[in-house]
């Protein structure tokens, strides 16, 4: 968020919690990607209503908690998707480029851990969306002509709970397509676009969507299996 938070409370157990408001009717609490926990707050809601949220949902944003702080940390060397390789420096002023194919973020020697992590995650996460806009259209081109299937546009989005969506509207079928595919393995990309394009024919997931996947994907059920080792969250 760009704006300044309405407030900041501290908790014991989950630090600084920063409080903006918002045109919601109703009180959330939700970790950001850098493990900031931020609440939005109606216009007319209290902070009241923040602390008896956060009471009340203890358990809940352990679990949430524990789930980013097992995340892999992104380090100075990594490679990225298919063909970037992360470097961090240290610089008079914070930035992000893409030089070629290295992904250049410039920190000062006074930038905050959380910070750092926001500034990668904005370079990680430019470097997947080139790599998906150079890749997935020709490959999900080339997996519908062999299969016989038709599609009308391509959109890219950083969804964190699935790799890709089919919506048909007004006779118009637009594939979605999470640029985290970038960090699969080639054949699970191809497993989530074959199954993005059988829902083209079939938008449910019954037996005889799985059906037709397995006849277009061979072992199916396996990738299925195999893909849940992975996350689309950056």
């Amino acid at each position: 968020m760009a704006r300044s938070p309405l407030r900041i409370i501290h908790d014991e157990e989950f630090g600084d919690i920063e409080i903006y408001r918002t045109a919601s009717r109703v009180v959330s609490l939700q970790f950001q990607t850098d493990g900031r926990l931020v609440a939005r707050l109606p216009r007319f809601g209290s902070l009241r209503d923040v602390h008896k949220l956060l009471d009340a949902n203890r358990h809940k944003l352990r679990r949430s908690w524990t789930h980013l702080a097992n995340k892999p940390e992104y380090l100075n060397g990594d490679q990225i998707g298919k063909s970037h390789r992360l470097q961090v420096r240290l610089g008079n002023t914070e930035s992000v480029k893409l030089q070629k194919l290295d992904i250049v973020v410039t920190i000062r020697r006074t930038t905050t851990d959380s910070e750092r992590l926001r500034l990668i995650k904005d370079g990680v996460q430019k470097a997947l969306r080139k790599e998906a806009k150079a890749y997935l259209p020709r490959r999900l081109e080339y997996l519908a002509e062999q299969h016989g299937f038709t599609y009308h546009k391509i959109r890219f989005a950083h969804a964190k709970s699935r790799w890709g969506s089919c919506t048909h509207r007004d006779g118009i079928v637009v594939v979605s397509l999470n640029i985290m595919l970038m960090t699969l393995p080639n054949e699970l990309i191809d497993y989530v676009l074959l199954h993005e394009l059988t829902h083209i024919k079939q938008p449910n997931h019954s037996a005889e969507f799985w059906s037709k996947l397995e006849r277009i994907c061979p072992q199916a059920k396996d990738k299925r299996r195999e893909i849940k080792r992975f996350s689309p969250y950056l």
